[in-house]
């Protein structure tokens, strides 16, 4: 064994008394007791009004109680380029165009800067 394998081993024997023993639980007592903010907020919910569930649902962002109704919106990932990078939608011709076109405007004040 070299000193730097030698050195590692002895640097970590200390920790061994403290490892979990096989078949060991990491704990013993179970999880907490009582209700979970998950559950809590359930019951909660389901024991108020349609009126008081509307009223609380206008304080939450749309894009989460749409969320909530319908789950996370579809994300569509490209699996066909194998990590490549993909190539840019829009060229460069037409992107050069589109500048010039926009500081031509901009230099003849026909939009706000």
């Amino acid at each position: 064994m070299d000193d730097t394998a030698t050195q590692h081993e002895r640097h970590y024997d200390w920790l061994k008394q403290y490892q979990w023993q096989k078949g060991q639980s990491g704990n013993p007592d179970g999880g907490k007791k009582g209700k979970r903010l998950k559950t809590f907020a359930l019951e909660m919910l389901e024991n108020m009004s349609e009126e008081d569930k509307a009223a609380f649902l206008k304080t939450i962002d749309p894009r989460i109680v749409w969320e909530m109704a319908e789950g996370k919106p579809q994300t569509n990932t490209d699996i066909t380029t194998k990590g490549e990078a993909i190539g840019s939608v829009v060229t460069d011709e037409v992107l050069t165009k589109a500048s010039e076109m926009l500081k031509e405007k901009m230099l003849n004040g026909e939009t706000k800067q």
